[in-house]
């Protein structure tokens, strides 16, 4: 719904622009969980798949385990991939034109719907980090609320221009997943199907589907909701990618997050890339991937190994500097439990491969400083150490004693077989990621999340409502501030609130760079199961479209971190540069709860 809010007009010469605070609420009942990662499978874009001029028509199918009972599913889809470390936009659009899930334990199916409609356009040079589907409620699934361990398959039929490209993400090496590209001419035409894709004529089959997000509510609170965060050791560089019998994919953070019978799942999200460094999730350049971090209440994190280097160039200073902005930027997305890895080795084989201790050697940097090496490893591993003992995250876990030589941890265990722990020195291959799969899961499962974590229910217990309705859709004052939106914004339901405390738009003409369209709002800084959206359109016709902070054009600033001097809430100005066409500008924060 949509709660007009705050409506404000500016005129400079004959040029008006109308600026409309609103506020869109997702809210069913004080025990309504937070939107989470809530199943596994799912993952950013890695690379683009080109296509020729008669294979436009694409399908894919991928399973997604469910990381515990959830009340809602919401599936997100993207049209831009992390090439290395640089967010790079498909340079063609991408039709989605049916999709569906298609619960496993009965064969039910659902459409996967937008607004309404069954089809959406993903645009060419796409600046959105991801767009969502309608939230699928679970009283909709005919044999109940869908349970920890049950699998739904993601289907997605749809269409890319002649010798265009679509991007590349969910792995499909799982029996029963594909991506196709094929002819349209050749197809079935048929959609909401159940079961294995179709064998086309003159398909294409690739190893990899369309990049997703597995989205939800689960029905309570206390189970984890994992991203994971690096680079090509995370990402599971040198396991079995074409095909392996583990449901939640490939490396060891994906082997986590299921356990030797495949079951007892932990939700998991992917947002990791062969051959990223720190600098991917910190660069102006760079403003998707920190939006990933709100559905996540635990993070993986674990870059290092390409800012060090394969000749140790990197600075551990620098290094670690950029990691602690990570964590900080975690932080404030709401993850509560960090869990960092420690550097592995990284060492040439004089036979290439890996047979022995001797057979060996560090790479420079990467070897023991008292043998005459620089000893960067080390000391970076070190400085991980004294940051867990700072609380700067929650756990360091040791990826390096059960991979390394027992009497030197310079160097890759051996067994006197080849390739026993890595076939190339620096990644992991099966027998390894299944080790560390192993370790990281305990680890996984040694947390508590949630705990008293804040929540809207919490709020409106502490209160005295006096009667008055104090559901979260409710206005009791009459005053257009729903009981949702004074907790969004850390203010009081019952009480009169002044015009100096709701969101309010000004126009800035002045500032470098400008003119600026500044919305000035607040925000609870313990309500951490509500998302805020920013949306912008130009006529109220179009459809509404998210505005993605890049530190350029769309910049967000915290302008007082305590207004109330009680570290309740931090007022905040989202920057809008407007265009020299813009005569009018309509703006929309959505508010998720």
């Amino acid at each position: 719904m949509l709660l007009p809010q705050c409506p404000s007009y500016f005129r400079k010469n004959i040029v008006v622009l109308t600026i409309i605070a609103g506020l869109i609420g997702s809210i069913s009942s004080h025990a309504l969980e937070p939107i989470r990662y809530v199943a596994t499978g799912a993952r950013i874009g890695v690379y683009t798949q080109n296509t020729d001029t008669e294979k436009t028509a694409y399908w894919h199918r991928t399973p997604h385990q469910l990381g515990g009972p959830v009340s809602e599913m919401q599936i997100g889809f993207m049209n831009w991939l992390l090439s290395y470390s640089v967010e790079a936009a498909n340079s063609s659009e991408v039709t989605i034109e049916y999709a569906w899930l298609e619960r496993a334990s009965d064969g039910q199916v659902v459409p996967i719907t937008f607004s309404g409609s069954r089809s959406l356009v993903m645009p060419a040079n796409d600046t959105e980090p991801y767009w969502l589907a309608d939230p699928i409620d679970s009283s909709v699934w005919t044999s109940g609320t869908p349970q920890r361990d049950e699998v739904f398959w993601l289907n997605i039929k749809g269409s890319i221009p002649a010798s265009g490209k679509v991007c590349q993400g969910n792995p499909t090496g799982y029996s029963g997943s594909k991506f196709i590209l094929y002819d349209p001419a050749n197809g079935p035409g048929s959609y909401d199907t159940t079961g294995p894709v179709p064998s086309i004529t003159g398909q294409y089959a690739r190893t990899r589907g369309l990049p997703t997000m597995f989205l939800g509510r689960f029905t309570e609170p206390g189970y984890p909701s994992v991203i994971g965060i690096g680079d090509s050791i995370l990402d599971g560089s040198g396991d079995a990618t074409s095909s392996y019998s583990t449901i939640s994919g490939f490396g060891f953070f994906c082997r986590a997050a299921v356990d030797e019978d495949g079951k007892n799942t932990i939700a998991t999200f992917n947002l990791t890339r062969h051959g990223a460094t720190t600098t991917a999730l910190l660069k102006a350049s760079n403003p998707r991937q920190a939006h990933f971090l709100k559905y996540a209440n635990v993070a993986v994190e674990e870059y290092g190994t390409n800012d060090l280097g394969s000749n140790g160039t990197g600075d551990v200073s620098e290094i670690l500097g950029r990691l602690e902005d990570i964590w900080t930027l975690c932080r404030n997305a709401g993850i509560q439990k960090i869990i960092r890895t420690k550097l592995m080795p990284r060492t040439i084989s004089a036979s290439y491969d890996w047979v022995s201790l001797a057979d060996q050697s560090p790479n420079t940097g990467w070897g023991d400083a008292s043998q005459g090496d620089s000893g960067k490893r080390d000391a970076l591993n070190a400085a991980l150490q004294t940051s867990f003992n700072n609380g700067d995250i929650d756990l360091l876990l040791d990826t390096l004693t059960p991979l390394a030589d027992p009497t030197d941890d310079h160097y890759w265990f051996t067994n006197g077989t080849n390739d026993y722990m890595t076939k190339d020195g620096t990644h992991l291959n099966g027998t390894s990621n299944a080790i560390i799969a192993i370790i990281l899961r305990e680890a996984l499962l040694s947390l508590t999340v949630d705990e008293n974590a804040p929540r809207y229910s919490s709020w409106a217990e502490a209160i005295d409502w006096a009667g008055e309705d104090d559901s979260p859709e409710a206005d009791p004052n009459h005053d257009g501030i729903t009981n949702a939106m004074a907790y969004a914004f850390d203010l009081p339901p019952l009480a009169t609130i002044p015009a100096s405390a709701r969101p309010y738009a000004t126009y800035d003409s002045t500032s470098e760079n400008g003119p600026w369209l500044n919305f000035i709002f607040r925000q609870n800084v313990n309500a951490e199961d509500v998302i805020f959206n920013y949306l912008s359109t130009t006529n109220l016709k179009d459809n509404w479209s998210t505005l993605v902070t890049d530190d350029i054009e769309i910049i967000e600033e915290t302008i007082d971190p305590d207004p109330d001097g009680d570290g309740s809430a931090v007022l905040k100005k989202l920057r809008i540069k407007l265009a020299s066409e813009d005569t009018q500008r309509f703006l929309k924060l959505e508010l998720t709860l």
